[in-house]
This record gives C-alpha cells, sequence and structure tokens, in this order.
C-alpha cells in the first residue's frame, strides 16, 4: 500500500508540473508553493517509514547486541544516495542532508531501543 502511495505522488508530480507564462505574475508561485507543500508533505512519509525501517532494525541490534553506531553501513548508505543524485542539489549538499538524517535516526534509535 505503502509503495502504490508514493508511486501515486511521484507520477503526480512528474506530471502535474505548472507552467511559467512568459510574463509571470505573483499568482503564478501559487501553484509553485502547492506543489512544494505536496512535495514537502510527502518527505515527511518518508523520513517517517525510513524511521520505522530504522527502528526495526535497531530492535534486532538490541537483541543480537550489537552497536547503534555502524560507520560502514553509514558510509553505504551515504554512496548509494549520492549514486542516485541526479542533481540540481550537488553531492555536498546530498550528503549533509543525509550525514543529518542518519544522526536523527541513530538518535532514535538510542532512545528507543539502547536507554531502556
Amino acid at each position: 500500500m505503502f509503495v502504490q502511495t508514493l508511486r501515486a505522488s511521484l507520477d503526480h508530480f512528474e506530471n502535474a508540473e505548472p507552467t511559467i507564462p512568459e510574463a509571470p505574475s505573483v499568482e503564478d508561485l501559487e501553484p509553485w508553493r502547492e506543489r512544494i507543500d505536496a512535495i514537502d508533505r510527502t518527505i515527511v512519509e518518508l523520513l517517517n517509514e525510513r524511521s520505522r525501517c530504522a527502528n526495526r532494525i535497531g530492535f534486532i541490534k538490541k537483541q543480537l547486541d550489537l552497536p547503534v553506531y555502524a560507520p560502514r553501513r553509514e558510509e553505504e548508505v551515504l554512496v548509494n544516495v549520492l549514486s542516485a543524485n541526479r542533481g540540481p542539489l550537488p553531492d555536498t549538499s546530498i550528503r549533509r542532508l543525509f550525514e543529518r538524517v542518519i544522526d536523527e535516526t541513530r538518535n532514535l534509535e538510542r532512545e528507543k531501543y539502547q536507554n531502556e
């Protein structure tokens, strides 16, 4: 279900890009802002789904007595997202964003499974 909803959202974004007239007006900002708002909501859904997955990994790590911090895996994640980057954000920006995502996910994992 989640994947179907995600695909529908992505299809909508690809097919519903607003136009920019030759002589834009202030009103032409609104459809772009609505698009950004919809994308932001999708990003939040994806971040929360990612966190749910990471929480399950945290549970497994706790059962196996493995550490929360896995630097080799974190580097694999960064390599993966950088290889998917098609811009316009530069790789340095993608790296910083995902380092933050990883850090917040790790904090959540520590709170939920390591500090009980």
